[in-house]
Formats: structure tokens, sequence, C-alpha cells
């Protein structure tokens, strides 16, 4: 289907990111990875590799601790409250604790469908935008189901991702380099894209505006007021 993308493809690159540590090499794997991404889901995907569902000015986030990530850890692999109580341990990391339980989960329970990355950004929209009496549990029901659905490895960056620590080492001003030299043609336009991000302070905007319109869709972007 056309805007379509594996989530499974998404996490590959989060591997190859998470183990390296220069700037240079990081840039280089964002622009293979916004490279492969349909122009569609572009912001979707940039959004994630931030952690994050919006831009930080829409001021709604996914606000799931630990111990709730927990819960649908249980729920979705069938383990005990002191199984992946000893894995979050022994771990530190919510993530792996979550990876290492679904990894065990009976194969009659594995995954039917791969998930693309529009399931889980849809999912994770869901949980952010639950409020009110009653969210909390409606979030740990909404995160089990997309725990369920997912590969072990798939867990680790949703996981992450809710609990606001997916620890890429990512920031806004990587994704303008990888930007500029992907749709841009090179640093020489990197102020071009600096600009619409500081006029829209929408990370994603600004790669999908690249991806469909090129240059000249920034040149467009000006300041609005009211």
């Amino acid at each position: 289907m056309e805007g379509e993308m594996l989530f499974s493809e998404l996490v590959e690159f989060y591997e190859k990111i998470e183990a390296i540590s220069g700037r240079i090499e990081m840039t280089n794997l964002l622009v293979e990875l916004l490279r492969k991404t349909p122009p569609e889901i572009i912001d979707k995907v940039v959004y994630l590799t931030l952690g994050e569902v919006y831009p930080p000015f829409v001021g709604l986030e996914l606000g799931v601790a630990d111990r709730l990530a927990l819960r649908a850890v249980k729920l979705a692999s069938g383990a005990s409250e002191k199984e992946v109580d000893q894995a979050y341990k022994q771990l530190g990391d919510v993530g792996l604790a979550g990876e290492r339980m679904l990894a065990k989960r009976s194969q009659a329970t594995l995954f039917v469908q791969e998930l693309t990355v529009e399931d889980v950004y849809s999912a994770l929209e869901r949980i952010a935008r639950e409020t009110g009496e009653g969210s909390m549990e409606t979030k740990v029901q909404i995160l089990s189901g997309l725990l369920a659905s997912a590969q072990p490895r798939e867990a680790k960056y949703i996981l992450r991702i809710v609990t606001g620590k997916m620890r890429l080492g990512v920031a806004d001003m990587t994704i303008l380099d990888a930007l500029s030299i992907l749709y841009g043609g090179g640093k020489e336009t990197r102020e071009l894209f600096e600009r619409a991000y500081n006029i829209t302070s929408d990370i994603g905007f600004v790669a999908k505006t690249a991806a469909l319109e090129g240059v000249e869709g920034l040149k467009k972007i000006r300041i609005t007021v009211g």
C-alpha cells in the first residue's frame, strides 16, 4: 500500500543508530532511513525517532510511567508480575525488560500480522489522547494490545517511546542535517531548513513539506500572526 512502511524497518535503523555515537555516522543513517520512508508518513517517522507523537508545543504527552508499561508487558506476554519485575530490576530498562518477556511468549501467541509504522503511531496517538478518569487503565489496555502484536525487538522501542526514554541520541538539529542533505542537496541549504523549523517549531511538518514539495515548499513557509 502507498505510504506504508513496516515498523520492523524502523527498528532496524534504531538498532544501528543506538550502536554508534558519532554525529556524522548518525546523520548518514538518518539520511538512509528518511530516503526509505514514504513521504506521506515521514512526519510520523521523525516524531517516533525523537520519541514523540506530536511536536512539543501541542502539549500532549504519552504519560506512561514505567510501572504502567510493565503492567502492559505482563498482560501481553502472559508472564507473572514477579518475572516482569525481576527482568526490570536486572536490566534497568523497561524496553529491554519488555523485549525479554515477549521473547518468552509461547509460539502460539506470536505475531500474525506485521506491524506498520501507521499501526504503532495510531496506537500511541490514542494513548496520548486518553485523559481523565480511568485513562491510565485504558492506556495500559491499548499498550498491551500493541505489544501483543509486536516482535520483541519492536516492543523494546515501543516501550521506550511511551515512557519517554528513547535514548537514541537523535535531536531535532540532527534531523535537520539529514533533511538538508536528502532534500536540499547538501549542507548549503541547511539554513533554509532551520528557518522553516524556527518558524513552525514542528520538525515533522518541515520533513513532510521537504519530502512532498522540496526546497521550494520550505521557501513558502511564512510567519503567521494571530
